[in-house]
């Protein structure tokens, strides 16, 4: 199967797992076009199943676009539909090795990257006052307050 590109993605610069799959894209060299998430999808392109970050839309052999989420498969895929810089190593061990770290990177680092972000009043503070701008940076300042303060009850309360 042959990817269209530039592929489309839609994803939070704050996003743990739209950085993994940027950094994957710019390594590879594969041209892409950021749709910032909370933004207008453009028309016709479909929901995902489940609203993650970041959503691909990938363009099926007939011809419709479909929404997909999970980082590592889509890595998997791109190794796949994409060649040179590959990212999954050629060895078989190796490349177990590589999917058991980054499983566990997946499932357990952004668990201390999410507790720094909302632990510290200081962190706190700074989350709230950056996150609610990555999605309306022309946004006024009471409502960017009002969205920090969500993001701050919503992270937390977990």
């Amino acid at each position: 199967m042959t990817l269209e590109t530039p592929l489309l993605l839609s994803g939070a610069p704050g996003s743990p797992y739209t950085r993994k799959m940027l950094a994957v894209l710019r390594y590879r060299h594969i041209p892409y076009r950021f749709l910032l998430s909370g933004h207008a999808v453009p028309k016709g392109l479909p929901s995902p199943k489940v609203a993650l970050l970041p959503t691909f839309y990938l363009k099926e052999d007939g011809g419709d676009y479909q929404a997909t989420v999970d980082s590592t498969p889509l890595i998997r895929r791109f190794e796949k539909a994409f060649t040179g810089r590959e990212v999954v190593p050629a060895d078989p061990v190796i490349e177990f090795l590589d999917y058991l770290l980054e499983d566990y990177a997946d499932e357990w680092l952004t668990k201390a990257m999410f507790h720094y972000r909302w632990y510290y009043q200081p962190d706190i503070e700074r989350a709230a006052a950056i996150l609610p701008r990555w999605r309306g940076i022309s946004a006024p300042e009471d409502e960017a307050l009002k969205m920090g303060k969500i993001f701050v009850d919503r992270q937390i309360s977990r």
